[in-house]
């Protein structure tokens, strides 16, 4: 066809559109595989057909070696060892990663699904712009959903689909975020602070059992009659399997936590769970969360994870505990991730070199 005054169509996008160089870089690589498969065809003397192209091209004949059935046979896999191997959470990961892979091959390449063959660098690379610019995910959100999927790369791997998984040639790291915990003062200003509104009043109650305790949310949500102890000491104690990794945490119970306990005995086993404490979703948590800390002026941005790390450090690592029994309390497997919740910040190194100023 001969248009615009005898100007062959070039079958391109024209270089005024949004993205058209990555739409002419993805048409010509399409071009160069169909040119590969229609000499391999003709090589072996097969009957040239759009079907036998079709097929090639998207590797069906290979026993359905592509991404998303990959993905979807190692979700199946996973859900079988949930609460054996992995986590509810684990799995849930999983499933919303499947979810952005999906959408992604569908609206990047046209496609309802595509070959392991076709996960290489530039793979990699668009599926990061693509969280990033399209389902607006933060850096390191976007580098847990690319590990997540690099799962999947691995497996193709292992199988010999596909040589070698482009992940650590391309080096993504995550960054290290400075994430907020309250001091000595927020603490106490939440505790003494008068709130009317039931849901908020709860929410607070529950934030504090995870300031005095260091139980994740799951933990705490987790929590029954049986996990409180007497201790070796004669007192009580939590002791309790973590979720997460099945580690066994033991924590001295302290005032404040095991007042809020007494307090919502007669609401144990709501909605018929064993659970000792009426506590509410994750996601409504965090955001009446956001509401205590405009009603008690605290400038921080405040989530259940919040309560753990305030914890570790304002609780524990201020009054002089050792980050070795920090760690141990919060079921950590080494000290490298128990610094990631306990900050060595100013007032620990003040606490820590009183003695030295003494000295000199």
């Amino acid at each position: 066809m001969i248009l615009n005054f005898g100007v062959p169509v070039k079958e391109l996008a024209l270089e005024s559109a949004k993205d058209s160089n990555l739409i002419n870089e993805t048409i010509e690589s399409a071009k160069y595989r169909i040119h590969k498969i229609k000499l391999s065809l003709e090589d072996q003397e097969e009957l040239l057909t759009i079907d036998a192209i079709k097929t090639k091209y998207w590797n069906i004949e290979k026993n359905g070696r592509t991404i998303l059935l990959l993905f979807e046979k190692h979700n199946d896999e996973c859900k079988q060892k949930v609460g054996v191997l992995i986590t509810q959470a684990t799995y849930g990961r999983y499933l919303t990663c499947y979810s952005h892979v999906k959408e992604f091959i569908k609206t990047e390449y046209k496609a309802d699904d595509l070959p392991v063959t076709e996960i290489n660098r530039r793979f990699y690379e668009r599926f990061e712009l693509f969280l990033k610019k399209k389902k607006m995910c933060a850096h390191n959100t976007t580098i847990k959903y690319i590990r997540n999927f690099n799962k999947i790369t691995r497996i193709a791997v292992e199988h010999g689909w596909i040589q070698k998984s482009p992940y650590r040639d391309i080096g993504y790291r995550l960054e290290d975020v400075d994430k907020p915990y309250l001091t000595k003062n927020e603490l106490r200003i939440i505790e003494e602070k008068d709130i009317k509104m039931k849901r908020i009043a709860l929410t607070r109650d529950m934030f504090l059992i995870g300031c005095y305790t260091g139980l994740s949310f799951s933990d705490i949500k987790d929590l029954e009659s049986e996990n409180i102890q007497t201790g070796v000491d004669g007192k009580l104690w939590i002791i309790k399997s973590r979720k997460k990794t099945g580690i066994v945490s033991k924590i001295p119970l302290l005032s404040v936590p095991h007042r809020i306990i007494r307090k919502y005995k007669n609401m144990q086993g709501i909605n018929g769970s064993a659970s000792l404490l009426p506590i509410l979703s994750n996601q409504k948590m965090n955001a009446y969360l956001k509401e205590i800390a405009d009603i008690c002026e605290i400038n921080k941005v405040l989530t259940t994870h919040t309560a753990r790390r305030t914890f570790a450090t304002t609780v524990m690592l201020h009054n002089g505990v050792s980050m070795e029994a920090v760690s141990k309390m919060l079921g950590h497997t080494s000290l490298f991730m128990t610094r990631k919740y306990a900050k060595t910040d100013e007032y620990y190194i003040s606490k820590e070199t009183e003695r030295i100023r003494e000295l000199f």
